[in-house]
């Protein structure tokens, strides 16, 4: 009887291990969904996940290093400077043509 309870003490404390071991091991989702300048294909595309997720007033990622509301400026263009979404093309395309038309 005795050995049955070190037995289940031993399987326990080895439980308990093995999973502070993977704990640790797997990065946390706040870790793994961290963007850097790098995961952008264009600095465009930066300064609108930037906007979009709360720049230039609030930036998780790091994105705008030396905070003047421009997200990746090393990042290939193209490239967009502005503090608000830009326009949909389509948008603009309709737009323009109603213009056009008005003239």
């Amino acid at each position: 009887m005795a050995l049955s309870v070190l037995h289940r003490a031993f399987l326990t404390s080895a439980a308990l291990a093995l999973t502070a071991l993977l704990l640790t091991a797997l990065p946390s989702a706040a870790a793994a969904s961290d963007k850097d300048c790098a995961d952008f294909a264009s600095q465009r595309a930066a300064q609108i996940f930037f906007i979009k997720h709360g720049g230039p007033r609030y930036d998780p990622h790091r994105l705008d290093g030396d905070d003047d509301g421009v997200a990746c400026e090393d990042n290939r263009c193209p490239c967009y400077i502005g503090r608000h979404l830009p326009r949909r093309p389509a948008l603009d395309i309709v737009s323009n043509r109603r213009r056009l038309l008005t003239i």
